[in-house]
């Protein structure tokens, strides 16, 4: 039983640090080049918390944060619309 308490508390761990991650990128005070250091950080943590489930976090998050980036930090432009 305890074993499924650690988890999920390394999971609850980790998604309290992506939402803040996340947050921080929507803010729009971060340059794209911190944001993507942010979501490398990130990253780094999750491989302390949940080393077995990385191959879950990049299909998550990865585009989650590269999505955010796109939408709140990159100019518009012609091919990148969305701001």
């Amino acid at each position: 039983m305890k074993e499924y308490l650690d988890y999920d508390e390394r999971i609850k761990k980790l998604q309290k640090i992506v939402d803040e991650v996340c947050e921080k990128i929507k803010s729009g005070k971060l340059t794209v080049s911190e944001a993507r250091k942010e979501a490398a950080l990130v990253r780094l943590k999750a491989e302390k918390l949940v080393p077995f489930e990385m191959d879950k976090f990049d299909l998550l998050y990865k585009s989650r944060f590269e999505r955010l980036i796109q939408q709140f930090l990159l100019p518009k432009t012609k091919d990148n619309p969305t701001k």
